[in-house]
């Protein structure tokens, strides 16, 4: 099938009108007329998902974070950036990324509302304006400390860090894959317990003093899309393969 009927199918449920305003979805690198027989589906658009799109004989390789997103100075094809740009080209890989499109999402289909249906809830909604985050009654009411372990458990993570105010009962969560740590502000007086990535000292310090547990599993919590596009994609005429992605960071 042609590349666009692939990207029409996928923004049945991610419109790109959706996306935040820095942002940049759509199609990264390639034709709209590309057919396609094979996706590779990746979190990020890097050099080695590129490669390994090749290499598992794809025409199309279908990310979470675009390409496009880091400013482009030059074509200097011994950098990163010049570099998957030229082997993009030169093996005719149609590059598209969804991102905010994705997270946003609709009719209870979006990064965020897979994360927080895997933990166990009940009565979803948006907690901001723009329709991203996410915010729900957890099924069962459950110790701080053990909340944790739970994460830990049901994302495949062995490092992650939290506020020190674990002693306590969780019956409300809110979660925003990615990096929103500043949410915190609005949803401290709102949620028992509070998911996020890339968050900074005084974010603890802010959780602890308004009592909401803060968790940080890391940015990385957005693999989640590498397990849950595929499944949007099966009843149309492709091989699908996927990355499995690794953080990019690395911890002892």
């Amino acid at each position: 099938m042609k590349a666009y009927e692939i990207m029409n199918h996928l923004e049945k449920y991610f419109p790109l009108n959706l996306q935040m305003d820095f942002d940049c979805c759509g199609l990264q690198i390639g034709s709209r007329e590309k057919e396609v027989k094979k996706v590779y589906i990746a979190l990020n658009a890097d050099n080695e998902t590129l490669q390994a799109c090749i290499e598992n004989n794809c025409q199309m390789l279908i990310t979470h974070h675009p390409f496009l997103l880091e400013k482009i100075k030059n074509l200097d094809t011994s950098l990163h950036q010049g570099k998957f740009i030229s082997t993009a080209m030169k093996h005719d890989i149609v590059v598209y990324s969804l991102h905010t499109c994705l997270d946003r999402g609709q009719n209870g289909i979006s990064m965020n509302d897979w994360l927080i249906q895997k933990l166990g809830v009940h009565d979803v909604t948006c907690y901001d304006h723009y329709e991203v985050g996410k915010k729900a009654i957890l099924n069962e009411a459950i110790n701080g400390k053990d909340f944790i372990e739970k994460v830990k458990d049901i994302f495949h993570i062995e490092h992650l860090k939290y506020s020190k105010n674990t002693n306590k009962m969780i019956h409300t969560i809110a979660i925003c894959g990615g990096s929103a740590a500043d949410d915190l502000e609005i949803l401290a007086d709102q949620v028992d317990c509070y998911i996020t990535g890339d968050t900074k000292y005084r974010h603890a310090k802010y959780a602890i003093d308004h009592d909401c547990l803060l968790i940080d599993p890391g940015h990385h919590l957005e693999v989640i899309i590498e397990e849950k596009l595929p499944e949007l994609l099966e009843t149309l005429p492709l091989e699908i393969a996927v990355h499995h992605s690794k953080d990019y960071f690395e911890y002892q």
